[in-house]
């Protein structure tokens, strides 16, 4: 989750004073990447997620012996961030060998922590209310979830039960935003599902949808897709939209003159334009109400060392987190933005599908079908609908499409897993369905899988339990038929 400089205290007046910090960064154009991982007890046969403690006792850990600070903290105690360097597109290699090597330092200090990663991307038996408990002591979270407001329940719920990879571009030019915005949203659905880690249960219950995705139905206007998608006719169209968007962002929480957060009560909001009364139209709260929308593709600011903004970049927030996904999630979105050959030919493949960029107003109803068809697929997975086609074959004819990109040199073993789910028509999570079919055998691998099969990042839960899956895949309906 974003921070912002609390002691900024220009004032925003309007929209001008901020536009120029949206233009784009030309053809000093850099990526780099997030991923949150989630910790628990390796010793505690009840699984019991890391601990505040633990978590700044690993946090500290990795910094000091690996060239800190890359790890940070979310709001929760049981999970810690890694960033990767950033680079441009012909630093592709070193991004994702960056990330490996981050995560495999934090992964390995949590061992001798006797703390282990969970192999899902979520903990499948906690509830939120179970890990809420566990509120790091930052000022921002605590005045979050510390506990949240009522009418901030779902939110919370949805900030602690789910991870995920975070790929952020600094984009060229305003029109260069739009293209990728738009493209990214068309394809998030399908992306959500392609990489996903999940195990068939969210708190404790079995559970046959997408949970980040029925978790991220309750961020509303604050999340899904912003309506200016569909209307906006250019990069700077959008970028307006987007400023107005921030300016009337309801706020649960702002910053006081001295930089101290205020926190509402249940029912109560605020927003950057009703705080101009109060002459809090300040830079920290411009960017703290844009820090405060989550959608699948978010706007977000680079700053420099001093905490000040300099530009902007957008933020791919769909991708799953496992052993591989964090380079399909760096090389995707990389290959989408640097590769224009590669670019319109997906543009193309999603026309064919029923979205076509290029009339953004007709993307609205197929891209709502596809979000609900992939929130609810009922352990369909990639069997699902996704426009006028099924998300299996737009998998392969999207693979095909990317396996000519012009980045991928070199990269064939980060790129292997992803070929693997995208031929194989089996995700991460489809495997875990069929391989967990009820609560105690997930939790079983929680506490007995080795964490050496995340060392190198090239592996999928398909080729990882390929032996024991060949010749008993079939439809999944139901826990009683899942193979043992």
């Amino acid at each position: 989750m974003s921070d912002v400089n609390a002691n900024d205290l220009r004032l925003i007046d309007g929209t001008d004073d901020v536009l120029h910090l949206y233009q784009g960064a030309g053809n000093a154009m850099k990526t780099g990447l997030e991923i949150e991982l989630a910790f628990f007890e390796s010793g505690d046969p009840n699984l019991s997620p890391m601990s505040i403690s633990l978590n700044k006792a690993l946090k500290n850990a990795s910094n000091d012996a690996c060239g800190g600070p890359f790890a940070r903290n979310e709001p929760t105690a049981e999970t810690l961030e890694i960033g990767s360097v950033a680079g441009g597109v012909n630093d592709l290699k070193m991004i994702l060998d960056s990330a490996q090597k981050h995560v495999n330092c934090l992964s390995n200090k949590a061992l001798k922590l006797g703390l282990k990663r969970s192999y899902f991307q979520h903990f499948p038996e906690k509830t939120a209310a179970q890990l809420l408990t566990n509120v790091m002591d930052v000022p921002r979270y605590q005045a979050f979830f510390a506990p949240p407001r009522d009418d901030m329940q779902a939110i919370a719920a949805y900030f602690s039960v789910c991870k995920s990879n975070q790929v952020s571009v600094s984009y060229a030019d305003p029109e260069h935003l739009l293209k990728n915005m738009r493209r990214l949203y068309a394809l998030a659905p399908f992306l959500i599902l392609l990489t996903g880690n999940e195990a068939p249960f969210n708190e404790g219950q079995y559970f046959t949808g997408s949970a980040a995705l029925h978790h991220r139905e309750a961020l509303k206007d604050r999340g899904g897709v912003p309506p200016y998608l569909f209307t906006a006719q250019s990069g700077q169209n959008y970028i307006r939209a987007h400023i107005d968007h921030v300016m009337n962002n309801p706020l649960f929480v702002y910053y006081d003159l001295d930089g101290n957060l205020q926190k509402l009560p249940t029912g109560q909001w605020e927003s950057f334009n009703s705080l101009r009364r109060k002459g809090l139209n300040t830079a920290t709260n411009y960017y703290f109400a844009q820090s405060i929308l989550w959608p699948d593709v978010k706007i977000a600011a680079l700053k420099d060392e001093n905490e000040n903004v300099t530009g902007h970049r957008y933020e791919a927030r769909m991708f799953g987190v496992g052993m591989n996904q964090h380079k399909a999630a760096q090389i995707i979105t990389a290959a989408l933005a640097f590769d224009e050959d590669t670019a319109v030919l997906i543009d193309i493949l999603l026309k064919k599908y029923g979205f076509d960029l290029a009339s953004p107003e007709s993307l609205k109803a197929p891209l709502e079908a596809a979000y609900r068809n992939a929130t609810h697929h009922n352990l369909r997975f990639l069997d699902i609908s996704f426009g006028k086609g099924t998300m299996k074959d737009f998998a392969r004819e999207f693979l095909a499409i990317l396996e000519r990109s012009c980045i991928l040199n070199g990269l064939d073993e980060e790129f292997s897993p992803l070929q693997t789910i995208c031929e194989s028509g089996y995700t991460d999570s489809h495997v875990n369905a069929l391989m967990f079919g009820t609560l105690d055998k997930a939790l079983d691998f929680q506490r007995t899988y080795n964490p050496d099969i995340f060392h190198d990042g090239n592996s999928s839960a398909y080729s990882l339990f390929k032996n024991r899956l060949e010749g008993s895949i079939r439809p999944i309906t139901a826990p009683a038929n899942l193979i043992d």
